[in-house]
């Protein structure tokens, strides 16, 4: 299957019309980031839980990232950007649907304003709700292919859009696209036919539905307790990881230092520190929170729930 075939039958998911597939997920966004208009000097904002290389990539185009702890510590909110468009002028989004947690802002709104919309779906397969489905604001999507996501095929990304002319600024490997006279972008993934779709669509919405219902277990676990709390499960996320937190620093050390000796799976935010960034003197941070919630990351994906249930079960009755 050629990519822009299979790209558009990915595209057909997140309301887009044309799509292409690349060597990665980074190299996707390099050329969303370079086919929005956008001007050296530009301002991107980006959720600051996001992966390293999202920042570089933004650097690396001569823009500027504006990187954003949210109120609540995992996804974007109306007043999270209301507060940063009262102080900064915004050109472009980079909305990272970040756990699989679907951010919840008006994007028709900021579109509206003259925005550009990027939305990274990499840990978002089927994921929407009444008022919004993915892709319907944005002028992008972009995804990965990586082992860890939904449509884990291992390698490759893509982007899907519905402005044609973006197909122009891409090198297919051939004589056609060499003998053009502009700069390409040579980031079109060549070996598409290697790519079943079908098969690959399905395994998603399975790996989906396992981390549905993981999900769904550790939220029966936790929505009574009074000093661990999680948000309110939904089944329209996917559920990547199922955050819980506490809000005070000590029980939170405890809470981490009783599950290190035990073996449950979990990870703890990885909050972009400007230091490990290249040029970091371009980037601009806020951070939005006015009380820290201490959050703990539990995986929901090729994980015995039972044993975690019980084990979380555990810790939480000896230190609370």
């Amino acid at each position: 299957m050629n990519n822009r075939l299979l790209g558009k039958m990915f595209a057909q998911n997140f309301n887009k019309k044309y799509g292409i597939i690349t060597y990665s997920g980074t190299l996707a966004i390099e050329v969303a980031l370079s086919s929005i208009g956008l001007k050296k000097g530009d301002k991107v904002l980006v959720l600051s839980e996001v992966c390293y290389s999202i920042v570089n990539t933004i650097l690396k185009l001569d823009l500027i990232p504006v990187i954003v702890t949210s109120e609540n510590g995992l996804y974007l909110t109306d007043n999270d950007l209301n507060k940063i468009l009262s102080k900064q002028h915004i050109n472009c989004i980079l909305l990272v649907h970040q756990y699989g947690i679907l951010n919840k802002i008006n994007l028709k709104k900021y579109k509206t304003d003259g925005i550009k919309i990027i939305e990274d779906v990499a840990q978002a397969w089927n994921i929407g709700n009444n008022e919004y489905k993915i892709g319907e604001y944005s002028d992008i999507v972009v995804t990965s292919f990586g082992k860890t996501k939904p449509l884990s095929y291992g390698i490759g990304g893509g982007l899907f859009f519905n402005q044609k002319s973006i197909f122009n600024n891409l090198d297919y490997y051939d004589n056609e696209s060499r003998e053009k006279k502009e700069i390409l972008l040579s980031y079109t993934y060549p070996l598409c036919e290697c790519i079943e779709y079908d098969k690959l669509k399905s395994f998603a919405n399975s790996i989906v539905q396992e981390q549905r219902h993981n999900a769904k277990q550790y939220y029966n676990l936790i929505k009574n307790n009074n000093r661990i709390k999680c948000i309110e499960y939904d089944d329209k996320h996917v559920w990547h990881r199922f955050p819980i937190w506490v809000e005070d620093v000590n029980l939170y050390q405890k809470i981490i230092k009783e599950l290190n000796n035990t073996d449950l799976e979990y990870q703890l935010l990885h909050k972009i520190n400007l230091m490990n960034l290249k040029r970091n003197e371009n980037c601009i941070k806020y951070n939005n929170q006015n009380n820290p919630k201490y959050i703990i990351l539990l995986r929901t994906r090729n994980v015995d729930t039972n044993k975690q249930l019980e084990i979380l079960k555990r810790v939480i009755e000896d230190i609370i």
